[in-house]
Order: structure tokens, then sequence, then C-alpha cells
């Protein structure tokens, strides 16, 4: 018979370096705050704008297929990719395709995936 795991919390006390760590991380967190903040809405923008072009180059991708006629077994016999990907990719506004995955959806509807790399500050 299999033991049930179980995740129990562990609470031990800091050793007075881990202590001293801790309050060291802390401060410079304090000091740097307003840089780490202004990267991470850096980082978010760019995500969001990544996420934008991947949403068009699915919305592309999909009117391509629909305008060739093409369902999404046809896609798959083309891709390999399960119809099911395909249409969560097509329908989902969280989808977070890889690289290889859109370029076997854009080759099997006859079309190629270009891909730019820029600065990231150059995005706001």
């Amino acid at each position: 018979m299999k033991k049930k795991l179980t995740s129990e919390r562990v609470v031990r006390e800091l050793s007075i370096d881990e202590r001293q760590l801790v309050t060291r991380a802390r401060e410079e967190t304090d000091v740097n705050r307003d840089a780490i903040l202004a990267d991470g809405r850096l980082r978010k923008r760019a995500l969001e704008l990544s996420r934008g072009q991947i949403h068009r180059t699915l919305a592309t991708l999909k009117a391509k297929r629909e305008s060739l006629g093409m369902s999404l077994v046809d896609v798959e016999r083309k891709s390999g990719l399960k119809p099911s990907a395909i249409s969560r990719l097509e329908n989902d506004p969280e989808a977070n395709p890889t690289l290889l995955t859109l370029q076997r959806y854009a080759s099997a509807v006859g079309m190629l995936v270009v891909t730019e790399v820029e600065s990231m500050t150059a995005s706001q």
C-alpha cells in the first residue's frame, strides 16, 4: 500500500547568519525598490506586447485557414497538431504557443512565421 504524502510546513528558528542575510536582502530591496518596480513594469509591458503580437498572429493564421476552407483536421494532417490544440490556440485569449507550434501551424496554411527582437526600452 502506498503511503499518502502530505505537505507539512517545517518551522525553525533562523541562525544569526541567516537573519543577517534576510535583513540585508530587505534593506537592499528597500533601497532599490523604485528600480525593481520600474523593471517589473517594463517587463510586464514587454510581455503584454508580445502576447498581443501572438494573438494577432494566431488570428491571421485562423483567417488564412478559413479562407483556404481548411478544417482543423486538415491542419492536423499537415502540421501534426491536434484539432483540440489548434482550437485552443485560435480561441483562448491566454494562448501561449511555442515558436515551433506557430511555425507548424503557419506552414500547414502556407505561411511563414517571422520574428523580431528589439530593445525592451524601445517597447515603452
